[in-house]
């Protein structure tokens, strides 16, 4: 898949998703997991994806939820990309016809190594905390993954803000990163300053790594 580099996830508006679109992102992450606290009703979440329409990526975020509904969900709202958060097994994943993400909640660096071969299109690394499936903010160690190559791109997530994503990029060098929490005022309201720090201080550590 033409990854994206940065991907601003957990938008709840169309408000909040044309000024990620604006302000550089590449892709933009809408929660149908209702168990989020950024969840997004599937009857809301049409004007959040018209809002970024030719301009940024809009990735459907599910949590262990049936491939069929997945399926209704994406084809109403015309989603390409969808991000897999839970405990989906690869017989689900290899159902789905839409470009995947997987979630690997990463512990002691050895997780992306039990799902290599995973049916997916790129795999996103998040913080392990018992109980969430991601949003959490908080980080784990880079260095565990430092120089990894899993054979697919892939993302990094989990406790990412403007202050730290240049660092996190030159350690772990990712083909891409992820940020909810790091760039909120309240879960699900995005501070338009963190965005825009956020986004050129990426854009600005990508430059300067070569992977």
């Amino acid at each position: 898949m033409k990854l994206f580099r940065i991907k601003i996830c957990g938008i709840t508006t169309a408000k909040d998703a044309a000024l990620a679109s604006s302000l550089g992102a590449d892709a933009i992450g809408i929660n149908f997991f209702k168990g989020s606290r950024r969840h997004v009703p599937v009857s809301e979440a049409a004007p959040i994806v018209a809002a970024v329409r030719g301009k940024a990526i809009p990735v459907g975020v599910f949590v262990n939820e049936l491939p069929e509904a997945i399926e209704e969900i994406c084809r109403l709202l015309h989603i390409e990309v969808i991000q897999l958060s839970g405990h989906e097994p690869p017989a689900v994943a290899s159902r789905l016809k839409f470009l995947r993400i997987k979630v690997v909640h990463v512990r002691d660096g050895s997780e992306l190594f039990l799902h290599r071969n995973y049916p997916c299109d790129a795999f996103l690394l998040d913080t392990s905390v018992p109980g969430e499936f991601g949003g959490t903010g908080k980080p784990f160690d880079w260095g565990k993954i430092s120089g990894m190559k899993p054979g697919k791109p892939w993302i990094l997530a989990g406790g990412l803000n403007a202050g730290n994503v240049g660092e996190a990029i030159r350690i772990a060098r990712p083909d891409g990163v992820d940020v909810a929490s790091g760039v909120e005022s309240t879960p699900g309201e995005k501070d338009s300053n963190m965005v825009k720090s956020f986004i050129k201080n990426a854009k600005e550590a990508f430059v300067n790594v070569k992977k």
